[in-house]
């Protein structure tokens, strides 16, 4: 059975100053398929156990030490719900059909004020999760179940950190660590096809981590699904779908957008491939400056034939 940290009773009173800004009435029954959908998907994140126990301390009432995760993993699933249950609050389906609400004082959103709704429902989710798992690190031996967590021992054992994203892609969003994880099987897949591949023992340099990170944004686009997807890309495709989104396919604008990052990390991996040229060069030369040189004879002072 799935569960989540909420109660259906006062649920509304207590959870809609966690989701500030809507102004909708957060009756748990009317939205409890979507937050189910969401809570079989968190512990994939931070594991089965972490996320048992959080939501048995938070139905037994015992949270210390775990309220300030609870916390932050209520607010991050009510946004993810929001997101996945939008196009039931913007349409209404009843034994009359599916309509839209238009009174004299409110009509339909526009797209872009959608997309803007949209990104930052996503935006924020990220940021919560985040924070939970930032909260995990900073108090381990609090959470063992983190502690010793598959997810975890996987991420930290990425090849390619936050730190590069940031540093290499050049933009800083809000749940970074969450799409790290996320996309940990893509910077494996990279870094073995694109890096091992060159250097069967490679050791990371700017030049490969800039390549790597680049090519991981790329087929990220392709691959993963858009809720997965980190905030510049998620606005580039609401971009180029605004453009003329009746005459493309969604697979055609991602692909789109993920050829600006490919056509960027193949040169880059040109960079890559300067620098493992020079490198052996380099060692060539140190090998043949070692090796004696054959046919050339060692004269000595005292050698007889020589002052012969």
């Amino acid at each position: 059975m799935i569960k989540v940290p909420f109660k259906p009773e006062n649920f509304a009173k207590e959870m809609k100053p966690k989701i500030s800004g809507m102004n909708l009435s957060l009756e748990y029954y009317n939205i409890e398929s979507s937050l189910l959908k969401v809570g079989k998907q968190i512990p994939k994140t931070i594991s089965r156990k972490l996320y048992d126990r959080l939501i048995t301390a938070f139905l037994d009432g015992s949270q210390e030490p775990d309220s300030t995760a609870i916390d932050y993993l209520q607010r991050a699933i009510l946004h993810f719900t929001i997101y996945e249950h939008k196009i039931y609050i913007v349409l209404d389906i009843s034994n009359d059909g599916i309509t839209t609400k238009k009174t004299d004082s409110e009509t339909t959103a526009f797209k872009y004020q959608e997309d803007e709704l949209i990104d930052n429902l996503l935006s924020t989710a990220w940021f919560w999760m985040d924070s939970l798992i930032q909260y995990l690190n900073e108090h381990i031996d609090d959470f063992p179940e983190w502690a010793e967590s598959q997810q975890k021992k996987d991420y930290d054992a990425l090849p390619i950190t936050l730190d590069d994203f940031n540093k290499w892609v050049g933009v800083e969003f809000a749940g970074g660590e969450y799409f790290i994880m996320y996309a940990g099987w893509i910077i494996r897949e990279v870094w073995l096809d694109c890096v091992c591949s060159r250097d069967p023992a490679p050791k990371k340099t700017d030049a490969i981590a800039r390549a790597v990170c680049y090519e991981v944004m790329g087929r990220a686009c392709q691959r993963l699904a858009y809720n997965c997807l980190p905030s510049p890309i998620r606005k580039d495709i609401n971009n180029e779908m605004g453009k003329n989104h009746a005459a493309q396919a969604d697979k055609d604008i991602r692909e789109k957008v993920s050829v600006k990052f490919l056509t960027q990390a193949n040169s880059y991996w040109n960079a890559v491939d300067l620098e493992y040229k020079k490198k052996a060069i380099a060692d060539q030369k140190k090998t043949q400056l070692s090796q004696p040189i054959i046919g050339k004879r060692d004269i000595r002072e005292d050698d007889k034939f020589y002052f012969s």
